[in-house]
């Protein structure tokens, strides 16, 4: 049996109608409340805003999201509180007024500080102060509305900053080190989406907005290093270069925006075991490319956070130790086989987890067809009762893998400690039970691979690639498999579900290759398990093999072995 809460009762707060300022006040005061322990969960509805499903690019439009998405998604915070209630044996009391709310807290909370609403990025500010001192972050007109409960206004920020750069050097003098060690949060005021805010102030995080850098001499060196031509790669690292070209381009992308600079301090600032972490997502001066790489360069990984909702109230529940079944042996293998492994994208973030990778994990199609899930496998620490709740329920078709490129997101290439990632990848996957990971780069440089194989620990091997640039090979690393997907080409990442398939069916038929594999990451944000369902059951070609990624990764070992020791 699962062990109880240590809370029986949870409030559960509809926060779905609520303006963005209010539903930031509500998780900051979620965030104080949690610290003792599951407490107060809060109901953000379903994110029928189109404004909730874009960073700064629309995933969905609203053809594809009520078409395909919104129906096995539903509300994913009552779904995962019923969940809840009846594997922790909860009682659930419900509320909607948040000022009576507040009241009934009144003793949770030392004050209030004002945020500026012409300055958004203030309300970063006044979450810190939340964290830190126990105030209520609200707007002035929010603060009248709550002055009747004898909260008195502690801070004002109105007026104090006349731009983010000065706000957030302010912020860093004055407040970084009486934050948490080892973490830091990128969260972007102007998307208006306070979901993650109840962790940070649980957590006391220091939390800031700046852009990772304009396009650049030095972005251009950190692509050519992470995807550059792999004879390029190869000399430089071969030269250990690497790392002076690392240093020189985070100094050169710092030199064309003073917002860079600033966040390149604050990012070498973080120091912490087992390796320094950053939540949140870029910002929306930026995009993920750039954020990647300049965090993956400072020697950070991210948990990316955008719209993960109710992570105080997830990481307070308790595990009960479960762990994914080990597969250690694969089939015997077909000489003629043409093998064939899918793997759904983005499960490295908390919003993946949280909704049930999109409901794809909830539709009926799941366990249909061998399929790999990358998961989170910090969650093992942040939500391990979420975390259980896939383990549980996975069927023998269903292998949870780590998400890129294992214990939080980095570009490997660009990692300065790229072997202590990979000891804590190893540490943290062998909780759940994870065996294989997906790692972002479907080519890495010799060295990288070198790496990836000496620290593999438990790992099975890795599956390689969000999308192929120059090539996707198979290697074979002192007895490591680290095998480059081979679909999609970078350039067909967006495609719809249906043209992304087709693609992989022209690859399996014009393979002369035997055997023959073929790894298929798959964009979440186009195709579903119903998708690749219906794809695997018209598809009659012989000797096609659909199995799941360590499957994949043991066949694929036993192949390369025999064509090494001229089998073939």
């Amino acid at each position: 049996m699962l062990p109880r809460a240590k809370a029986e009762t949870v409030t559960s707060l509809d926060v779905s109608r609520l303006p963005y300022t209010e539903r930031l006040c509500a998780a900051a005061l979620q965030g104080l409340i949690n610290r003792s322990g599951p407490k107060i969960y809060l109901d953000y509805g379903i994110y029928d805003d189109p404004d909730a499903r874009r960073t700064n690019e629309v995933f969905f439009d609203d053809e594809l999201w009520f078409g395909k998405y919104r129906s096995l998604l539903g509300n994913q915070d009552q779904r995962n509180l019923e969940e809840y209630r009846q594997r922790y044996q909860l009682t659930i009391t419900k509320e909607t007024d948040l000022i009576g709310f507040i009241s009934k807290h009144r003793e949770s909370i030392s004050g209030l500080v004002i945020w500026d609403e012409d300055l958004p990025d203030t309300a970063n500010i006044a979450v810190m102060l939340a964290g830190l001192e126990g105030l209520l972050p609200v707007t002035f007109s929010l603060a009248q509305q709550v002055g009747s409960l004898g909260l008195m206004v502690k801070e004002d920020l109105r007026g104090r900053w006349s731009d983010r750069v000065g706000l957030y050097q302010w912020a860093f003098d004055n407040l970084f080190r009486r934050c948490k060690s080892g973490v830091v949060a990128c969260v972007e005021p102007e998307w208006q989406r306070p979901e993650f805010i109840d962790y940070l102030v649980q957590n006391q995080i220091f939390t800031y907005s700046l852009a990772s850098g304009a396009k650049g001499a030095g972005h251009t060196l950190l692509m050519l290093l992470a995807f550059g031509p792999p004879i390029i790669r190869e000399l430089i690292f071969g030269l250990r270069l690497d790392g002076c070209l690392r240093r020189y381009a985070l100094r050169q992308m710092g030199k064309i925006s003073g917002e860079t600079a600033l966040a390149n301090r604050i990012q070498k600032a973080v120091k912490g075991e087992p390796y320094p972490t950053i939540f949140g997502w870029h910002t929306r001066r930026d995009d993920e490319l750039s954020f990647m790489f300049q965090l993956s360069a400072n020697g950070l990984r991210l948990v990316p956070s955008h719209l993960g909702g109710n992570y105080s109230f997830h990481s307070k529940l308790k595990a009960s130790g479960i762990r994914q079944k080990s597969r250690r042996q694969a089939a015997e293998l077909d000489p003629e086989g043409i093998y064939l492994t899918f793997t759904l994208s983005d499960g490295d973030q908390l919003m993946m987890m949280h909704t049930g990778e999109l409901g794809n994990w909830y539709h009926p199609a799941r366990g249909k067809v061998p399929f790999n899930w990358e998961v989170q496998p910090l969650l093992a620490e942040l939500a391990p009762g979420l975390l259980e709740k896939y383990i549980s329920s996975a069927t023998e078709n269903d292998c949870l893998v780590a998400g890129p490129s294992g214990a939080g997101y980095i570009v490997p290439p660009l990692a300065p400690h790229l072997a202590k990632y990979m000891d804590e990848t190893d540490k943290i996957c062998h909780q759940s039970g994870i065996q294989v990971v997906t790692s972002y780069v479907a080519d890495p440089p010799r060295h990288t691979l070198r790496t990836l194989a000496r620290h593999r620990g438990n790992l099975l091997g890795y599956l390689c690639g969000y999308a192929v640039v120059t090539r996707a090979p198979m290697h074979l690393i002192d007895g490591v498999p680290v095998i480059a997907n081979r679909s999609p080409l970078v350039n067909e990442i967006v495609l719809q579900s249906n043209e992304l398939l087709e693609t992989v069916r022209q690859k399996i038929t014009e393979s002369n290759e035997r055997p023959c594999f073929i790894g298929v990451h798959l964009f979440a944000y186009r195709t579903t398990i119903e998708d690749v369902v219906n794809f695997v059951n018209v598809l009659d070609i012989p000797h096609l093999h659909v199995v799941r990624g360590d499957e994949f990764l043991l066949l694929a070992s036993q192949a390369m072995r025999r064509r090494k020791n001229g089998k073939e």
